[in-house]
């Protein structure tokens, strides 16, 4: 008999919809099978938000060895006969270098790029376009890839079981399963026109959102994180200034083109640097934070539901202070897989509780007290002088770890826990999950904290914020949680102290909100998400009453409806499922377990269950 031919279509196509089509297409090299995909993106395959006219100043987070869409066996639970260049591999193949300068890339000018170099997303968008290539080509003769070029506006139940994708030019796709992997979608629609022309509530896309900013005129940029340095070097870089090297790190030349900039946030935390990752580096399994410890702890809760400060935040700390440990144990002993090997065999034999106390016993306590927890609601400062002093004190004490690197800063190696073992943090919130109040707070405080840990900005631009303030360039506001109060007629902004002891305020001329947060998705006027949510074909966790405003989904990826009924053929992946699950905005790493591929897997195997087979 003659297979039936199954259908499928991909609505979005950055990297996380591409990871879908990797998957797809690793099956049925394996095992062949007739099928038809049908990908649905106005933009370019692959690249998603990473769109190739930005300027090079505008820098990735991750260093460029950890970046690929290919899959091996380390990623995946299914196949990977489709090899193929990390990020690193593939700029090195073209013989792309980086300037002095620290963030412009071309062909043949300049040192080779080195594996923990982070560099500009332009990049990341041409690689990803180029893996789209290679991956299409690579589909075997029973995979039709058909594509469209246009946006999705609706989904709708079809006969016999199948979904309908209607699209933009008013084509109808039928098929099988349809998967919604449309990413950070609200960043591709026009912002709503702002009621105050001087302020910027949407940053993005750089540079042309700061257009309004003339040169010398006072800008305050609130926030601290990644959009903050992208903002920065936006308005200093990006008008033609330099960094240069200097006796005290670096010194910042100004071009005469910038504004005068005061920066500041709610906590008043600078965000940590991502530190310099040595290529040797050891990365050791968790013996404290571990699935099967979860696990046991589900089983003493009723319905499952993890409480997170009594069982999980425990875990983290002791994990946490672990890694701390081993890290000056592999100082003294001058080898880390050996100081590795030391911690797992005495965990196993003793318990990690045990473990833990051994080493306060010889080494004292860890300085990680109250770093998941940290509070500044009852700090004040003198004026606004200490406050400065005690930013830029804390931005370069963390400068210094991070150059120091994974490896050999105690310190860092304590906080990458947080990203090294983000798998198990995504099954603390994998229903059951957590109770009500735990999910709030985890999704809350706990995951903004982790971001300011471990997903701040490149050491690099902290060196250039201390070379902002040290010119002049930048100031920092007037303390933690300035009150913001709007002008009267065309007079300035004012941001007014609410921590200080003697009181300040700073007047300018434009405000920028230098922080994405995506609305949820029933918010997003004329979108799919919000034409599905207002449907009732899937649901937002938002009356849930956290501050998690994603899509609910079954752990397998499929969308939970209005009536709390799974729609067995309707999948979401990506980062408009946060709250479902947790961290779901990244780039998959070679050589480690990529929870996004095996989303991606999970969500093809429950679709196509006599096609797709997840174990080898």
């Amino acid at each position: 008999m003659t297979p039936i031919r199954q259908s499928l279509a991909i609505i979005g196509m950055g990297s996380r919809g591409l990871g879908l089509l990797e998957r797809l297409v690793s099956h049925l090299l394996t095992r062949p099978a007739p099928v038809t995909v049908h990908l649905v993106d106005p933009q370019p395959l692959g690249p998603g938000f990473h769109l190739a006219g930005q300027p090079d100043h505008l820098l990735l987070n991750t260093v460029c060895s950890q970046l690929t869409a290919f899959a091996d066996e380390h990623m995946v639970e299914g196949p990977a006969p489709l090899p193929g260049p990390s990020l690193a591999e593939w700029c090195q193949e073209r013989d792309l270098r980086l300037a002095d300068d620290g963030y412009t890339v071309r062909a043949g000018e300049g040192r080779p790029i080195r594996p923990n170099d982070f560099l500009p997303r332009r990049l990341l968008g041409e690689y990803l376009a180029w893996a789209a290539e290679r991956i299409t080509a690579a589909a075997p003769d029973c995979l039709t890839v058909v594509r469209h070029r246009c946006e999705a506006v609706d989904v709708r139940p079809g006969p016999a079981g199948q979904e309908v994708v209607e699209l933009a030019d008013g084509r109808l796709l039928d098929a099988d399963a349809v998967f919604v992997t449309v990413g950070h979608h609200a960043l591709y629609r026009p912002p709503a026109p702002a009621a105050e022309p001087r302020l910027t509530t949407r940053p993005y896309p750089l540079p042309d959102t700061l257009d309004g900013v003339a040169p010398g005129e006072r800008v305050a940029v609130l926030g601290m994180g990644l959009t903050a340095m992208d903002v920065l070097a936006s308005l200093t870089l990006g008008r033609g200034g330099r960094h240069e090297p200097h006796a005290a790190g670096l010194r910042y030349v100004p071009s005469g083109r910038e504004p005068r900039i005061v920066l500041a946030n709610r906590s008043g935390l600078p965000s940590r640097s991502r530190p310099h990752l040595a290529p040797d580096r050891v990365r050791c399994a968790p013996l404290a934070l571990t699935t099967d410890a979860v696990a046991r702890l589900r089983r003493g809760r009723a319905g499952g539901r993890l409480h997170f400060g009594a069982d999980v935040l425990p875990l983290i700390e002791a994990e946490m202070d672990l890694a701390y440990y081993r890290t000056l144990r592999a100082r003294a002993c001058g080898d880390a897989a050996t100081a590795g090997r030391e911690f797992a065999d005495r965990a196993r034999e003793a318990g990690y509780e045990a473990l833990l106390a051994e080493c306060r016993a010889h080494w004292g306590p860890s300085p990680l007290g109250g770093v998941l927890t940290p509070d500044t609601a009852g700090r004040q400062w003198a004026d606004q002088e200490a406050y400065a002093r005690w930013f830029t004190g804390e931005v370069a004490a963390d400068l210094a770890e991070a150059r120091a690197g994974l490896g050999v800063s105690p310190l860092k190696e304590a906080l990458e826990v947080l990203r090294d073992h983000r798998d198990v943090l995504r099954t603390v919130v994998d229903a059951p999950g957590l109770d009500e109040a735990s999910w709030s707070r985890f999704f809350g405080g706990f995951a903004a904290t982790v971001n300011r840990l471990v997903i701040g900005p490149q050491l690099d631009r902290s060196a250039e914020l201390l070379a902002l303030v040290e010119a002049g360039v930048v100031r920092l506001g007037p303390g933690p949680r300035p009150k913001v109060v709007a002008p009267v007629g065309r007079g300035p902004w004012v941001l007014e102290s609410t921590t200080l002891l003697r009181p300040a305020s700073a007047e300018v001329d434009h405000v920028v909100h230098a922080y994405v947060r995506e609305p949820a998705p029933d918010r997003v006027p004329g979108s799919l998400l919000g034409t599905l949510v207002g449907a009732g074909r899937v649901r937002t966790l938002g009356s849930r009453g956290g501050p998690a405003h994603g899509l609910e989904v079954t752990r397998e990826g499929q969308g939970v409806d209005r009536a709390g009924r799974s729609r067995p053929r309707l999948f979401f992946l990506g980062p408009h499922t946060e709250g479902s699950s947790y961290y779901n905005h990244y780039v998959p790493s070679p050589g480690m377990p990529s929870r996004a591929l095996m989303d991606a897997e999970l969500a093809l195997s429950t679709s196509l269950p006599s096609v797709i087979t997840r174990k080898r």
